[in-house]
């Protein structure tokens, strides 16, 4: 049998059911974010002070070009893990690397890129690595291209 609460009555009794919805949010609350707890904008897709790759706005995940940094944070966060993770084991190291050769190879590509370029000075030898880093990124995506079509 159900306890009764401190009035008398009973859990189980028809009452009605309490809803949480728009008629509690006050007209001045502002989103948070998720990474650094900053009052948002409503309308602001990320956060501006942290950097946050976590949407503020509910919708960002479906805006074409603006979803881009909330899909594929993760990619960048097992690179980060690999190289630069201490806690992370050689076994999850290479797991991860696998993961991002797998589902996302630009990802590598662009990695290794500015893996090649971080010692490098900003100058022209930088740019001019950056370049053909690019370049060559665009061959192999024409050619990949041309074979989807065979």
């Amino acid at each position: 049998m159900a306890e009764a609460d401190h009035d008398g009555s009973s859990p189980t009794e028809d009452r009605p059911a309490e809803r949480i919805d728009d008629e509690f949010i006050p007209d001045d609350a502002l989103p948070l974010c998720a990474k650094c707890l900053k009052p948002c904008n409503p309308l602001q897709y990320y956060c501006d002070n942290c950097a946050s790759n976590d949407a503020i706005n509910p919708l960002t995940p479906y805006i074409p070009f603006v979803n881009i940094p909330f899909n594929y944070s993760v990619y960048c966060t097992m690179w980060r893990r690999i190289w630069n993770g201490n806690e992370t084991s050689i076994i999850g190291r290479f797991f991860y690397l696998f993961l991002i050769i797998l589902c996302a190879p630009i990802v590598a590509v662009i990695g290794v890129g500015e893996i090649l370029t971080r010692k490098i000075p900003q100058g022209r030898l930088r740019n001019a690595i950056l370049t053909i880093l690019i370049l060559a990124l665009i061959a192999l995506l024409v050619w990949y291209a041309c074979l989807a079509r065979r």
